[in-house]
């Protein structure tokens, strides 16, 4: 099934919601037409601009997504040209690693990107200092957040001679509560009929 999402300038978006089976192999996400659609319509209520872009402090009037420390680099991940503002099909994409039937490991995987600023595959201190600081804001001097840092990975890392959390020592000390408790929102609950 093939949904048309009116765009700005008289254009229209395409989402596959994948065959009568369910595959979805070439959606953006998983979610049901009436999920989509409504999705669409709390995207243009957060659109207030009516430019077809949100930005990242648009996704503030989204309760649980501005009290996640994470949302402004998971929204940095969904805008690649670092324009701070995501499009409808960017939004969808952001919303789904965080509903309920989002698989473990897209969690898991988007998790690791946040933490992984730099993306070397590796979480280091400097990654680690980086979140820190969006969590924090300057509340703690740099020397003192970078200690916090290192503490963080080394108490992490099995290998205390190296200095940084690999993608499978992440996944190893994340639990699965973590994960739910912070990588999901209700989107059926969130966005008006």
């Amino acid at each position: 099934m093939i949904i048309i999402i009116p765009e700005v300038g008289g254009e229209t978006s395409k989402y596959s919601l994948g065959d009568k089976s369910g595959s979805q192999e070439d959606s953006p996400s998983k979610f049901t037409a009436i999920e989509i659609k409504k999705l669409h319509k709390r995207f243009e209520q957060l659109d207030t601009t009516h430019c077809g872009f949100i930005r990242s402090e648009d996704l503030d009037l989204i309760p649980e997504l501005s009290l996640n420390p994470l949302c402004k680099r998971v929204v940095s991940l969904c805008d690649p040209e670092n324009r701070n503002e995501i499009n409808f099909t960017g939004f969808v994409k952001l919303l789904w690693v965080f509903s309920s039937r989002a698989t473990k490991q897209e969690k898991l995987d988007l998790t690791f990107k946040c933490y992984d600023t730099d993306a070397d595959n590796e979480i280091s201190p400097g990654d680690m200092f980086g979140l820190l600081r969006d969590i924090v804001g300057q509340q703690l001097p740099d020397n003192d957040l970078m200690k916090i840092a290192e503490e963080l990975i080394k108490k992490d890392q099995p290998n205390a001679n190296i200095n940084k959390l690999t993608k499978g020592e992440f996944f190893d000390v994340m639990t699965e509560e973590v994960l739910l408790e912070n990588m999901t929102v209700s989107v059926n609950d969130e966005t008006p009929e």
